[in-house]
């Protein structure tokens, strides 16, 4: 199992979630499609409710008392299970519980395979999807983003980096794992008609991150690109730091994330951002992202879609 960030927030509290098995890079990754109770770690702020913002809320949420949570836990540090293998933490639901407590409800949340995210908030299986998911051009087609953090794309390989990865044209040519469905996958299929247009990147696309890593150090692909602050984090803490490194001295792609709504849920979403904005403006926010220590990826505004553009 990856370990733990160093910084973790207590749980003060617990919501009512779904998960896959816990996973390691030393055997094969669970189904993350099958799910089994669990919970999810409350950060220990202390966020008061702003009963205006409540007033905001849609009347079927403010009866029901519980937003519905869509993620994928295998993307520390965004959201992952702990060493329990039962309890999901990681930035995501530290900086959700404080948005719902401050609209004065709960949550809870379901962790199922990434690419079955979008298609089970059409269903209405949830009312908003929280993992980490980039907010584009592509997807605003389709859904409407409240966005909550900035990353770009970083190459993880194995310390020794026999093949001298170093940026990405030097991926050109060669195989090269991602999350299936995500922005990262997107990424490469643009570089392959643009910089890799000559040698085209063998893009292997895995149903977890933790997937695509494993075919690194499996030396089946050259590297894996994940979002930076999951590639400093897995560099960081897999293997004790001794067994991956990010190649790339600076992220590319910078692109906001984004809590994602189905069209027409306006009163939702400007509830959510209104309740993130304010724990920007009060430093609820900025503390929260300190502890896990990504504030380097800090906003100073709740955007509703402010990708792509």
């Amino acid at each position: 199992m990856m370990l733990p960030a160093s910084k973790l927030f207590k749980a003060v509290g617990s919501i009512i979630a779904t998960s896959a098995a816990a996973f390691s890079l030393v055997s094969c990754s669970s189904d993350s499609s099958s799910s089994t109770e669990t919970s999810a770690a409350a950060a220990s702020v202390s966020v008061e409710v702003d009963s205006a913002l409540h007033d905001m809320l849609p009347q079927e949420i403010k009866d029901s008392g519980t937003i519905k949570v869509g993620t994928e836990a295998f993307y520390p540090p965004y959201e992952y299970l702990a060493e329990d293998g039962n309890t999901v933490v990681g930035l995501d639901p530290d900086l959700f519980q404080a948005v719902v407590d401050r609209l004065g409800v709960s949550y809870t949340m379901e962790n199922i395979a990434f690419d079955s995210l979008l298609p089970s908030l059409d269903s209405k299986r949830f009312d908003t999807v929280v993992g980490a998911m980039t907010d584009n051009a592509e997807r605003q087609a389709n859904y409407d983003f409240v966005d909550y953090f900035s990353a770009g794309q970083s190459i993880v390989v194995t310390k020794d980096n026999p093949n001298n990865i170093t940026d990405f044209p030097d991926l050109c040519g060669k195989t090269v794992s991602v999350l299936t469905s995500s922005a990262q996958e997107t990424f490469l299929k643009e570089l392959n008609s643009t910089t890799c247009k000559d040698s085209p990147i063998d893009i292997l696309a895995l149903q977890t991150d933790n997937d695509a890593l494993l075919q690194v150090q499996n030396g089946r692909a050259v590297g894996v690109v994940s979002q930076d602050p999951v590639a400093q984090y897995n560099a960081k803490n897999v293997g004790g730091g001794n067994q991956f490194k990010v190649a790339n001295a600076e992220p590319a792609a910078m692109q906001p994330l984004g809590y994602v709504f189905r069209k027409g849920d306006t009163e939702l979403q400007k509830a959510i951002q209104a309740s993130l904005q304010s724990l920007m403006d009060d430093g609820t926010y900025e503390e929260i992202l300190q502890s896990h220590d990504v504030a380097t990826g800090a906003l100073t505004e709740a955007t509703i879609n402010g990708g792509g553009k």
